[in-house]
């Protein structure tokens, strides 16, 4: 399984804004839909810093159809642009898991 895992930089003082716009938009729920993802999470910084979003995926194609879907770029709800990456996301692969 690979684990992806992208820091997004939102806007000041607009995360409650960019929390429901993430949420009507669907992203998690579409890019199940599309692209397989298992488990997927937006994580809200305690002590400031980026936003980050967390998705679990059988393989590293199985991200890639969703990176490179045009449904990605198409959710409704996208104006104004409320956060930008950080960095190209991560990828790692689970090698070890405790539940």
């Amino acid at each position: 399984m690979i684990r992806s895992i992208i820091r997004l930089q939102v806007a000041e003082g607009r995360g409650r804004e960019f929390e429901e716009q993430f949420q009507r938009r669907e992203v998690l729920k579409t890019a199940r839909e599309v692209a397989r993802m298992r488990t997927g999470e937006l994580l809200r910084p305690v002590a400031g810093g980026p936003y980050v979003v967390i998705a679990t995926w059988d393989t590293a194609d199985d991200y890639a159809v969703w990176v490179n879907s045009p449904i990605r770029g198409q959710l409704p709800g996208n104006e104004p642009q409320l956060s930008k990456p950080v960095a190209p996301a991560d990828l790692y692969e689970i090698v070890q898991r405790f539940e």
